[in-house]
């Protein structure tokens, strides 16, 4: 079956990715629940079988008994007793959730992000609260709240699947030393897996296990401290230059992707929002205009937040095909985004076929359609 010969990076994306099989499905949180449950524990063993759900997973939507719109956030940990590694993957984008929405593109209001971790405690997670734009400290590291919010989210609801009751961090805590954690996930899942890791890491209630991010396709999470003090505490492993996915500690993404380019405005580094219209989407003269409101719109958001937002160190490699020119419509931009944002990284990592597998058996299992997310 696809999947048994892949490396030990393609097996933690196949988790990433697999996180997100509900995302483009409606339900309530019981059902969005019981069917990913049951997905994961029929095709995990038989896809990649050193691996088996060990905390979770958990399906969270802020109003759980509402059958319309997607999850608001969706989680678990894997672990491989021959490799001795657990894996934290967490979703991206649900389809339908205007929660998930809200977690993508509240930046302008902003978390001092070291306050916030200090109160956390075994007791719990108190909820992040935004930081006065006037007394702002450049020293300071700053998050955007909609990242702070999912992160909240992710760690502070107890799993209602294996492991009941305990909320990740707790988990972790029992996990053996000799374990190595791995946070991973996609987009908002790939800006999430950083956010959680690093605060975690720096609170009273991170693991004594070493920890490692596997992120990919985010959007910048907080300002050039935040990016400075993730870096220090998860340096690029291996240090030794690298050109494809087999890095830990980097955002790994598709330079034709659009999202990972948010939310700079610095045109010194290397993914800003002014890429989305100089390097990546050439436009017809007609769709120009307004492609230059959206990101000017998207540059107003970042700037509003009186904070540098900051790519975290990345991995970069070139989606095919390249985009379409010109781009002469919003069809034409989600059709790039379905592309560049999801098939390409599938395709980069060879693992398209496994995910083809999750999605076709999910789609049998609840009568609905299903997309990695994003």
């Amino acid at each position: 079956m696809a999947g048994r010969d892949y490396d030990l990076f393609q097996q933690i994306y196949c988790l990433s990715f697999a996180s997100n099989l509900v995302s483009s499905t409606e339900g309530t949180e019981a059902n969005l629940q019981a069917a990913l449950e049951e997905i994961l524990e029929d095709i995990l063993p038989r896809l990649i079988g050193t691996w088996s759900i060990s905390w979770g997973p958990r399906v969270f939507k802020e109003k759980p008994d509402e059958p319309k719109g997607g999850p608001d956030n969706v989680w678990f940990a894997a672990i491989n007793d021959i490799d001795k590694v657990c894996a934290v993957s967490i979703a991206g984008t649900a389809k339908n959730s205007d929660a998930d929405i809200t977690q993508d593109l509240n930046v302008t209001e902003v978390v001092d992000f070291d306050v916030w971790v200090e109160s956390w405690s075994s007791q719990g997670i108190p909820k992040p609260e935004k930081a006065n734009s006037d007394q702002l400290d450049p020293s300071k590291s700053y998050c955007a709240k909609g990242i702070c919010d999912g992160t909240w989210n992710v760690l502070n609801n107890p799993s209602t699947a294996v492991n009941s009751g305990l909320r990740i961090d707790e988990y972790l805590q029992q996990l053996d030393p000799d374990y190595t954690v791995v946070f991973t996930g996609h987009s908002l899942g790939g800006a999430l897996a950083p956010t959680s890791a690093l605060g975690l890491a720096g609170s009273k209630i991170g693991s004594r296990n070493t920890v490692k991010v596997l992120p990919s396709a985010g959007a910048s999470p907080g300002n050039d401290v935040f990016a400075k003090k993730y870096s220090e505490v998860f340096p690029k492993d291996p240090q030794v230059s690298s050109e494809d996915y087999k890095v830990y500690n980097t955002d790994f993404y598709n330079i034709y992707d659009i999202v990972p380019q948010a939310w700079s405005i610095n045109p010194d580094h290397k993914r800003n929002l002014d890429n989305i219209l100089t390097k990546i989407l050439h436009c017809s003269d007609d769709f120009q205009p307004f492609a230059e409101d959206v990101v000017c719109d998207a540059k107003d958001k970042s700037r509003d937040s009186f904070i540098p937002y900051t790519p975290l160190p990345g991995q970069n490699f070139v989606g095919r095909p390249p985009p379409k020119d010109p781009i002469e419509s919003v069809s034409d931009v989600k059709a790039h985004s379905s592309q560049h944002h999801v098939t390409a990284y599938l395709e980069e990592l060879g693992i398209t076929r496994s995910f083809q597998i999750f999605k076709d058996k999910f789609s049998k299992r609840i009568g609905a359609p299903t997309g990695p997310g994003n």
